[in-house]
């Protein structure tokens, strides 16, 4: 994972623990701001990017990525797992599957047994795959509604 700029952590029961496997991260706190980003080269979000809105989310990443900031988000919002490259999910304590974020997505009988749900545009695209109706996983709405309806 050290390779990464950026990861998405998910878990339906992920505790605190799980930041002692990260000693060289910075835990970022609510009250942030931008500036505070910063003075880090390796910042973990620790569910503390839920209550915004995935425009400012991606904000966010988008400065962090520009600083050659590496940075963790650990989040039950699996929308959230779209903004970034890599993807870990737990299971308690315990790594089910990584990897690069649309091969872990695909793996949808695994995501849902633990009882997490794909984001809407993955399960969409997923679900149009499998009619034949698309060839690919559309992760941009625009995008797929020009492809179904040119």
């Amino acid at each position: 994972m050290d390779k990464e700029t950026d990861v998405t952590i998910v878990s339906t029961n992920l505790n605190k623990n799980i930041l002692t496997k990260y000693p060289n991260y910075h835990v970022i706190d609510n009250n942030f701001n931008m500036e505070d980003l910063c003075k880090y080269t390796h910042v973990i979000f620790y569910n503390n990017l839920n209550n915004l809105s995935e425009k400012k989310v991606k904000e966010i990443f988008t400065f962090l990525k520009n600083n050659h900031i590496k940075f963790i988000n650990i989040t039950n919002n699996m929308e959230f797992t779209l903004l970034t490259a890599y993807l870990i999910i737990y299971d308690r304590s315990n790594i089910l599957i990584e990897g690069p974020t649309l091969e872990v997505l695909k793996n949808t009988k695994l995501i849902k047994r633990i009882g997490l749900n794909l984001p809407f545009m993955v399960d969409l695209s997923l679900l149009l795959k499998d009619y034949n109706l698309l060839d690919k996983i559309y992760l941009d709405k625009e995008e797929l509604r020009g492809v179904l309806w040119p």
